[in-house]
């Protein structure tokens, strides 16, 4: 199986998916930006690819990958990559800061 028109898909995507992030980060809080970056960020990332670049999914079509593969794997990395990403920087926050929790 080759890897590289996914990954290529993903790194298309991903500038939509960290925007999507970053703006529900900032009306949302660190933890929802997150869970809706693993959830919703590859939808996002789809239809943002396929609003600016719709004629390069007929090179997906020619490799023989569908748009359901290509959700998939976005957001099969999101996952791998997210989950660690967030713990060490959820980690290095709460050294360098401590708890942060209001009560």
């Amino acid at each position: 199986m080759n890897l590289r028109p996914y990954w290529q898909f993903y790194k298309d995507c991903f500038l939509f998916i960290a925007g999507f992030a970053i703006v529900a980060g900032l009306f949302l809080g660190a933890l929802w930006s997150f869970v809706l970056f693993i959830t919703l960020g590859p939808l996002v990332g789809y239809v943002g690819f396929k609003a600016v670049n719709s004629q390069q999914f007929y090179f997906y079509y020619n490799v023989g990958i569908t748009k359901r593969k290509l959700i998939k794997f976005a957001f099969l990395i999101n996952l791998m990559l997210g989950v660690p990403v967030y713990l060490v920087l959820h980690g290095i926050i709460f050294i360098l800061f401590g708890d942060l929790t209001i009560t």
